[in-house]
This record gives structure tokens, sequence and C-alpha cells, in this order.
């Protein structure tokens, strides 16, 4: 089955909307809670299929205008049935000037002899932002299929002002690599992969360095600023739930971090009387509103994970 969504994002006011969508069978598009609940747009991908089967291909395109804030959701894993010649799915967003894209979608869960192939490419400009993640499964591991899936392999190529800043490449294959070892799983059933793009990724990255400090006994991790403007974390548990729920976790700091850096930058106002004013005098001086300090990031407890009291070494660029 040949499967299509597209979404446009342009900006009303001061809220970001929905201008243009499609999609068809199996996948519907829709708000995600009230439209205009809050003043950038949420929306959710919903699927009528079990899954995805052979020869299936889906095709996502979203456009951003500038200014304008997506937060995209979906509705449940993304599940690969057995299959003969695979299965496809890309990924196409273009995200203007000022506009911050948050995607991070159910994990993947690669049924027995399945063969899949994702690519991603994510065109930024200006001072756009980017926050992304996936989670790769083992297999139906409760259904002793770890690792019998045929082959997944994944793409995902990051451009800022058509410059390629990012690609990453996984080519997973059980049965021609040593998927349980070093530099692959690593003993574990779940393979996470977060990445954040901005202007103001090194920011970003101090932020991380000191609120990012906890060993869980249950995911390991380690993240670096893999350039200029990107942020790149790495993370491996067994649980596919948890490790979604740590990107959900690490979104949402990303994200209130990315509107304290708005609010920051955003000019001061001029009162109307004032402004009034300034067309009749000579070089009016402006009224200038008293910028506040960012406040600093806290930590938090979303992850369900048990702490341990010994500190996590984290990768510096």
């Amino acid at each position: 089955m040949e499967s299509v969504i597209q979404l446009n994002v342009a900006k009303e006011g001061t809220y970001s909307v929905l201008k243009e969508s499609c999609h068809n069978a199996p996948y519907k598009l829709t708000h995600y809670g009230a439209p205009k609940l809050q003043e950038h747009l949420e929306m959710i991908i919903m699927s009528a299929s079990p899954g995805i089967m052979d020869d299936d291909t889906l095709d996502i395109e979203i456009n951003m205008k500038a200014d304008t804030q997506l937060k995209l959701f979906t509705q449940s894993f993304n599940k690969l049935h057995p299959m003969k010649r695979g299965a496809r799915q890309t990924t196409v967003a273009r995200i203007a000037q000022d506009a911050v894209f948050h995607y991070i979608p159910h994990p993947v869960t690669p049924f027995k002899d399945s063969i899949f192939k994702s690519e991603n490419s994510v065109y930024l400009e200006g001072n756009a932002v980017l926050i992304w993640a996936d989670v790769i499964g083992a297999g139906r591991i409760h259904m002793n299929e770890a690792f019998l899936f045929n082959s997944l392999h994944s793409t995902t190529k990051i451009y800022r002002n058509n410059k390629l800043i990012l690609m990453d490449n996984q080519f997973l294959s059980p049965a021609k690599q040593p998927i349980t070892g070093l530099l692959f799983f690593e003993g574990y059933t779940h393979q996470a992969t977060f990445i954040f793009s901005a202007l103001f990724a090194k920011e970003l990255k101090e932020e991380l360095d000191e609120i990012m400090t906890l060993d869980y006994s249950d995911i390991t991790y380690g993240f670096t600023k893999a350039a200029d403007d990107i942020v790149m974390l790495r993370a491996l548990g067994n649980d596919g739930e948890l490790l979604y729920d740590f990107m959900g976790m690490l979104g949402q700091l990303c994200w209130d971090f990315t509107q304290h850096i708005k609010e920051e930058s955003r000019p001061a106002g001029i009162a109307e009387d004032q402004l009034e004013e300034s067309t009749r005098e000579v070089a009016p001086v402006p009224v200038v509103k008293e910028v506040k300090k960012r406040p600093a990031l806290k930590k938090t407890n979303a992850v369900k994970a048990r702490p341990k009291t010994k500190k996590k070494e984290v990768v510096n660029a």
C-alpha cells in the first residue's frame, strides 16, 4: 500500500495553525487535543493498520512557515511485520526561519524476517530549531524474536541553509553483524537516538553537562556536541516505553530551553503612546524593557528508572 501524509503549518496572529494537509488510508492526521489550546500546533499521526506490511510505502512531508511551532506525535509503536521484499518510509521536513519542530515518534518494533528502510531529511533555514528522536527495538522480545529481523536501515540527514550538518546512518542486520556486542546493542534490547539542532546548541550542551549527571539503573547514555549547532545523544535500555519516556523528557527540556532563548532574543517593545510621540521627535529614546535572566533548567524525575548515586561521565566534543 502506498500512503502519503502532508502537513503545512502557517502563522495566524500568535498561533501556529494547520493550513493544509492530506492523508490516505490507513493513516489519519488530526489535532492532538483542541485546536488553539496553546499557541504552538500539536498534531498526531494515527493508523488503522496493525503495522507496516511487505511492499508498504509511506511518504511524510512537513512544511513549516517562518516563526511557527509544531509538536508532531504518533499513536503507537511502529510494528514491522514479516516481509519478503521490504517496506519503506520517507520523511522530508522543511523548517523555515524562527520555526521550531518537535518530533519524537513511538519505538520501531521489527518482527522476525522484517525488512525496513527509513530515510529522513530535515531542511532548516536560518535559526530554525529541530528536536528529533527515534527508538529501535530488537523485536518481539516475549515471543523470542529478539534480533531475528532481516535488516533495518535508517538514515537521517539534517541540513541548515542547504548545507549538510549531520548524517546519522544505521544499518542493522543481525545475521551479518555482532548485533548484541560492543558498538551495537551491547547486551541491551533497545536503542534511542536524540538530536537537537539550533544555533544555541552550545548553550544547551553546557546545561546538559550540569543536569545530566546521574546514571540510571535501566538506561545507559552518552551525549556530545556533534557540530556547532548539533547536540546528539545515544541511549541503550531494555524497555522501549522507558526509552520513549526518556526521549520525551529530553524533548520537553529542549522545548522549554528553546522558549527561554526565544523570549530572551525577542526585541523589547515600545508603548503605543511613546511610538506616536517618536514620530514627532528627532532621534527619540526607546523605552527598553528589562530583560530577565534565563532561569536555570532543573533536573527532572520524568524518567521512571531509579538513579544511582554515581556520576555519569559525559562525552565532550
